[in-house]
């Protein structure tokens, strides 16, 4: 039976050689993309089409009626390390937007002419280029998704953002329906804070510097793919009980239409089919999410007893064997999502590291002590999820006259406690600011140089946490200027920003605080807040990971200590 998709869907595939075709009312490209746990390709050899019709597992035809496109897959020939197929569509003519005519609809066929499902990409608009399917591997066997998600950039952007080498005529847009990096590669930046991320230096890239080992990494991968999963499963229940309803709606409307039958037994007869379809098909819905419900909380269970300390929970066990680590740990953990359907899966909510996007921890509804408490709890993580030494913590706390610097009581950590600076004054805000854009101005001139082999630990010892209580208060343009240049060009060079304040204090310094806020990824204080998901349009409730009662942080920070004593 030819399954009907609808956008995140998903069903285990039993073929191994499979079909895709499209069906559209303008010529369109087909394409394909090997990629890895990353997200991107292996090399520019993973990308299929028709100038390069032929990799591991994929091949590229064209013929039949209308010189249709169509791409062949042998999965039993994909290579092991390859983790996810996609494919895509794009129009032959660059200029043409997917929204301008009638929606595409995609084909998987079996090699037997079995036709396994179909999806139409409805409500594209500015999309110049989309990816149709995406089968990928989970628990040792292959499934497909329908993803639907478009790029207004067209081709271009869309297989530069999964790693091919690719050279564009202007910049590209950002993707129409997708958060940078989504899917496959997981973002260092949670999907929905408010706004695109700052700009992008314009001194030449730097490699990050060595983060965590293969291990970590893939244990990272996973934990943004059961997001993924978990985010696409629940989109594609909402799209079936919609479309249920909708289709419901519409035949029980036609037959209401003649009023002379409305009471008729034939209408009766027919309404209460069409109410059995509707059942029928969120019957269905509901036990395809259930079935992935229960694969995800499984797998994440498992996961979850491995995962290095800074990206389990305070009350793990992890932290009881926790060391300091001799290289950065992939991400932090500051809490979990979930979503109204499934309460019982809570995923972790990490942030990647280096924190190449600035953090604004909304105090906004929460107490002081709340609020306090979720930065320490953060910049705890942080220090341990660094090298010894190779981040110093800077804390402006105007409004509260340098009490909230006090009370982090980080107990003589690297670049913490009493060795941790605190401004308390407008004249020692604007020290600590010009201190740091000095230091990013000193870094940018060594990059340029190539004088730096390791530029964030060789100029003053490693990283730099500036933590900001309060903000705009006590802020002048002076000051605001230099804070700016810190949230775009400092990441690159070592210099991070961790904000603890209400945007409802925003008011003095006038519109140009929204940037700010924009700029920065929301991390809320309260439990029970909800972060938005603009990829599949979902709203998840956030739970904070906390410090407060926790062993674990007491003995980071006496670790910290003794290490900064060189003990």
């Amino acid at each position: 039976m030819t399954l009907v998709f609808v956008k995140g869907q998903n069903a285990p595939l039993a073929a191994q050689q499979l079909r895709i075709m499209v069906d559209a009312a303008v010529a369109v490209d087909l394409s394909a993309l090997l990629l890895a746990e990353t997200g991107r390709v292996r090399s520019d050899g993973d990308f299929v089409f028709y100038n390069q019709p032929a990799a591991p597992g994929l091949t590229w035809l064209t013929g039949g009626a209308g010189g249709a496109q169509r791409v062949e897959i042998d999965l039993s020939a994909v290579p092991a390390d390859v983790d996810r197929v996609i494919a895509v569509i794009s129009p032959d003519d660059r200029t043409t937007k997917f929204g301008s005519g009638p929606a595409p609809v995609a084909r998987l066929v079996e090699a037997t002419g079995a036709e396994v499902g179909t999806f139409t990409m409805q409500g594209l608009s500015e999309e110049r280029a989309v990816i149709a399917w995406e089968l990928y591997r989970r628990a040792g066997a292959w499934k497909v998704r329908a993803i639907g998600q478009g790029y207004s950039g067209g081709l271009a952007q869309l297989i530069a953002a999964h790693g091919v080498d690719v050279e564009q005529e202007e910049p590209a847009p950002a993707p129409v329906t997708s958060s940078p990096h989504f899917p496959g590669t997981p973002s260092p930046h949670f999907p929905g804070t408010g706004g695109p991320a700052p700009a992008a230096s314009q001194q030449p890239q730097q490699p990050l510097p060595e983060v965590g080992g293969p291990l970590e990494e893939r244990q990272y991968q996973q934990v943004w793919s059961i997001f993924q999963d978990a985010a696409r499963s629940t989109s594609a229940l909402r799209s079936a009980i919609g479309y249920a309803e909708q289709r419901r709606d519409n035949e029980v409307g036609e037959l209401l239409n003649d009023p002379r039958l409305r009471n008729s037994p034939q209408t009766a007869a027919a309404r209460a089919e069409a109410d059995r379809r509707h059942d029928e098909l969120v019957r269905r819905a509901v036990a395809d999410r259930r079935r992935d419900v229960d694969q995800l909380v499984a797998e994440l269970r498992e996961l979850s007893a491995g995962l290095p300390a800074p990206m389990a929970g305070w009350d793990s066990p992890r932290w009881r064997d926790w060391r300091l680590p001799a290289t950065m740990t992939a991400g932090i953990r500051v809490g979990d999502v979930h979503v109204p359907e499934s309460p019982e899966l809570r995923i972790p909510l990490l942030f990647r590291l280096p924190l190449m996007r600035p953090l604004w921890i909304d105090t906004t509804g929460a107490d002081k002590a709340s609020a306090q408490a979720m930065a320490r709890s953060v910049v705890v993580r942080l220090l341990a999820a660094h090298p010894p030494g190779q981040l110093n913590v800077s804390v402006v706390d105007l409004a509260g006259g340098g009490a909230a610097g006090r009370s982090y009581d980080l107990g003589g950590a690297p670049g913490a406690a009493r060795s941790v600076p605190v401004a308390a004054t407008p004249q020692a805000l604007g020290d600590m600011l010009e201190q740091l854009v000095e230091r990013v101005d000193l870094v940018q001139m060594a990059i340029r140089a190539g004088a730096m082999g390791s530029p964030y630990e060789d100029i003053d010892g490693g990283r730099r946490l500036l933590v900001l209580h309060d903000f705009p208060y006590g802020f002048d343009d002076s000051a605001f200027n230099r804070l700016q240049y810190l949230l775009h060009e400092g990441p690159e060079a070592g210099v991070h920003v961790l904000m603890v304040a209400d945007p409802q204090d925003s008011s003095t310094l006038g519109p140009m605080v929204g940037a700010v806020w924009r700029s920065m990824a929301r991390l809320p204080v309260l439990s029970g807040d909800h972060m938005g998901d603009p990829w599949v349009g979902l709203t998840w409730t956030f739970t904070p990971d906390v410090t407060t009662g926790s062993a674990a942080v007491d003995e980071i920070l006496a670790r910290l200590a003794r290490q900064a004593d060189g003990q």
